[in-house]
């Protein structure tokens, strides 16, 4: 009954400490999104070298022709990653091109589709309509224009409230052009294709479109981004949450990995987490936004800004959780308190029947030695153990009283942010907060006192089942890993996914640490649990 008790109180303290978060799969892909979070830096400078290369070669070129094309190379690099600096040198490539009408269109078409991506709906439509003479353009340049045309239209279907401000056509007469005259099987005419199926609800066509584009590419290319984005959008519209979300993240790691600051991947990303895994949601969220600020675009922090607004919501379902969680807890705490008074009563029975048994074998055995134990020993540590049961109910008690206070005035001061409208400083907070690390510390050490409490002698018994050069020296008082792993096979807890569950590892780090240990044993590793769960009796 003490080992169901005790079993009982840990995985009580488990559902406190833990929120329902991603599933292992989904928390495995944001992870190694995380890294890629992480060397953001790295890649930017980079980025930043190569295009510090390119500015050099251009202050050693005099030659106006050589120049244009260098600052058309700079442009184009700079495109997604500057607003401003690729406007910049698109407008001196416009004076540089004055006498020469085919280079000249070429400036005009790559500064419409500049401001197009950007969010300058005004300046691109002035720009595709009224400073283009069609007429002018070469055989490449129609087919740029309309793809120019097709993509601002899009965009502007995509954005409620902006298609009636322009005399814009729908995007469909473009594609069908540019499906004509564009060459068949180029990425631009399968990007095409891709889209007419996925806007007829053809996805198994778009699929195949979609992994066709990306069979040829590398995270390192810049349309990889692109492509696996639609990929996830056709992987979501079919049903496959799991399959999108490994696409997106795919997308989001592209955009790092080129440095790209004008993107939606990453802020998607953190809308579809946001149920599940708030902290992490509001990190991707404040990374995109001090992107897409860097990058000086109109509508990108509008529309991450807007994405905000879903964090009151957020909260406000984790507090009924939380109240429901609190619920569930009191009524775990009432049956505790029941089978705590049962245990009292079973040991307070048991201590009468062994009074009497110790005068009975007082009185049979009195020149007999009790197998180096005494009467008194066994009432000393029948003491002892009572004092530890209560003891750890008080210290549980106290534990659990001040983590729900500490996470309800953490909620309060969120939510006073939030309506005050200090949504950096509430970003900055949640990503240095650390009350899951904090919790877990609380709940190792709590494990750890009780446990050595109830089996003082453990780790000493433990080291007399490995050879002498495997022992384990762990802090005084204190347990570490894999005497924790051990410490739950003791209590019965045989299922290696339970026990990383509880002490909050990888399965696999938990099958390597067992069998590590198992392969220091002096006697057979086969029986060696087996060995462990006879300790202390």
């Amino acid at each position: 009954m003490r080992r169901a008790c005790f079993i009982s109180l840990l995985v009580l303290l488990c559902a406190c400490r833990q929120s329902a978060g991603p599933d292992r799969n989904t928390k495995k892909l944001l992870d190694e999104l995380d890294g890629y979070v992480q060397a953001r830096e790295m890649y930017m400078v980079r980025k930043k070298d190569r295009m510090s290369a390119m500015t050099k070669l251009l202050e050693q070129t005099n030659d106006p022709e050589r120049r244009f094309d260098l600052e058309m190379n700079i442009a184009d690099e700079y495109f997604s990653f500057s607003f401003d600096s690729t406007q910049t040198y698109y407008k001196h490539c416009m004076q540089l091109a004055e006498a020469d009408p085919v280079r000249s269109n070429d400036v005009k078409l790559r500064l419409g589709h500049l401001y197009a991506k950007a969010g300058n709906y005004m300046e691109a439509y002035n720009l595709f309509y009224g400073q283009i003479d069609t007429a002018t353009l070469t055989d490449a340049q129609k087919a740029d224009y309309l793809l120019y045309l097709y993509d601002f239209s899009r965009d502007l279907g995509g954005n409620s409230g902006l298609v009636d401000r322009f005399s814009v056509p729908s995007d469909r007469p473009y594609r069908d052009s540019l499906l004509k005259i564009l060459p068949v099987d180029s990425e631009a005419w399968r990007s095409l294709l891709r889209d007419k199926f996925l806007d007829g609800q053809n996805l198994a066509a778009a699929d195949s479109i979609a992994r066709i584009l990306l069979s040829d590419l590398r995270q390192e290319d810049r349309s990889f981004a692109i492509h696996a984005y639609y990929r996830s959008e056709i992987a979501d519209r079919s049903g496959s949450s799991g399959e999108s979300l490994l696409w997106l993240v795919k997308s989001a790691e592209s955009d790092i990995i080129n440095a790209v600051k004008d993107y939606a991947s990453l802020t998607v990303v953190a809308q579809r987490i946001l149920s599940s895994d708030v902290e992490r949601s509001f990190r991707y969220l404040r990374i995109a936004q001090e992107d897409a600020l860097m990058y000086n675009a109109k509508l990108r922090p509008w529309q991450i800004s807007r994405s905000l607004m879903d964090v009151e919501n957020a909260y406000s379902a984790r507090r009924e959780k939380s109240k429901e969680m609190t619920k569930s807890i009191l009524i775990l705490l009432i049956i505790l308190a029941v089978a705590l008074s049962l245990i009292t009563w079973y040991s307070l029975n048991r201590t009468v029947k062994l009074t009497k048994l110790r005068r009975e074998l007082e009185n049979a055995y009195t020149r007999l030695e009790v197998a180096n134990i005494t009467l008194n020993d066994l009432n000393l540590r029948i003491s002892k153990a009572d004092r530890v049961k209560e003891d750890f109910i008080l210290r549980f008690l106290e534990d659990l009283s001040d983590e729900i206070s500490i996470f309800r005035s953490e909620d309060n001061r969120y939510r006073n942010l939030l309506k005050q409208g200090k949504s950096n400083e509430l970003l900055k907070e949640l990503a240095f907060s650390g009350r899951s690390e904090k919790a877990k510390d609380r709940f190792y050490e709590a494990f750890d006192e009780t446990f050595l409490g109830m089996y003082p002698d453990f780790v000493e018994q433990f080291n007399s089942l490995l050879r002498q050069d495997a022992r384990l020296s762990p802090p005084k008082g204190r347990l570490n890993t894999e005497l924790r792993i051990f410490a739950l096979i003791r209590l019965g807890v045989d299922d290696s996914k339970k026990i990383a569950s509880m002490l909050d590892y990888s399965l696999s780090t938990i099958y390597n640490y067992k069998v590590a240990v198992k392969n220091s044993a002096l006697e057979d590793r086969d029986g060696f649990e087996q060995r462990v769960k006879n300790l202390g009796k």
